[in-house]
């Protein structure tokens, strides 16, 4: 079967994807044009060869058994990766997007399958997709698997808090000028070394806006910004908001509904990101 598929980096998870399919898969055997394949996706098991680069490729796959994955997966080692995907539409198009966990996280990836050459020319991507990979050899996952993420600017990132409260039964948020107060933006800085994401991301909410809370972990979203920069945002549920913090001479502070507080936020990037967490928080 010729596989005719377009490659993209995501700007931020779509809103309405909810869950989604493990996968799990290795490498057995790979060259210059094909590459051999074990996939564990749910309860099933596949083999695939996969022949040729770029937008146009041969695809042959058999389902396996159990026991057979089981057999062939030590023979994978060093050439490993797992995502969830979820699957929703576009149009008349269904997209594939995948998460990627472990050592990849936070790696965000859709995938469009077409019918034609044609077709995929004539493709006009959603607002959520970023850059276009699919004739970059670094992100197919066989390169994925055996090096991990790209070295790169696109994907880069930064680490931020939107906290979050209930006032007279409205959800409100906690936002910031940056330290010029030029701009309004959410608590962000930078990964810290040995230090799990989300606690950085409570650091940066106290820090910067003189909150204190809890983070919500499974609600997190991957967004890029201008220039292509991601920023990683972990809604964090405040509990106590603090007259004075270490970063109160260089940033004002507002708490404000959800509707005043996006547009005081001018990056249409950021605002969006922010639209869409929020919808998860109310549900």
């Amino acid at each position: 079967m010729i596989e005719i598929e377009r490659k993209y980096l995501l700007k931020s998870l779509p809103a309405e994807i909810q869950g989604g399919m493990p996968i799990l898969q290795g490498y057995l055997a790979h060259d210059e044009h094909m590459e051999v394949r074990i996939r564990q996706y749910g309860n099933k098991h596949y083999l695939t060869v996969k022949e040729g680069v770029g937008l146009k490729r041969r695809e042959t796959e058999v389902e396996i058994s159990p026991e057979q994955f089981q057999a062939l997966w030590p023979s994978t080692e060093g050439r490993r990766l797992e995502k969830v995907r979820s699957l929703i539409d576009h149009g008349a198009f269904r997209v594939e997007v995948d998460r990627y966990v472990g050592e990849l996280e936070p790696l965000l990836v859709a995938e469009v399958e077409f019918s034609s050459v044609e077709e995929s020319e004539r493709f006009e991507k959603p607002d959520y997709f970023g850059q276009e990979v699919t004739e970059i050899e670094a992100y197919k996952n066989l390169s994925l698997a055996i090096h991990g993420i790209p070295d790169g600017p696109s994907l880069e990132y930064q680490i931020g808090a939107l906290p979050f409260l209930f006032r007279g039964g409205r959800l409100h948020l906690v936002i910031v000028t940056n330290s010029a107060q030029s701009r309004w933006i959410i608590p962000k800085g930078q990964p810290e070394t040995d230090m799990p994401r989300q606690d950085v991301a409570v650091m940066e909410a106290m820090e910067e806006a003189g909150v204190i809370g809890s983070c919500l972990p499974k609600l997190r979203m991957l967004c890029h910004l201008k220039g292509e920069k991601a920023l990683y945002i972990y809604p964090l549920k405040v509990t106590t908001v603090l007259k004075k913090w270490p970063e109160m001479e260089w940033r004002k502070r507002a708490v404000l509904p959800v509707h005043k507080a996006l547009k005081m936020i001018s990056d249409p990037d950021l605002s969006q990101c922010i639209q869409r967490l929020t919808s998860r928080l109310l549900v």
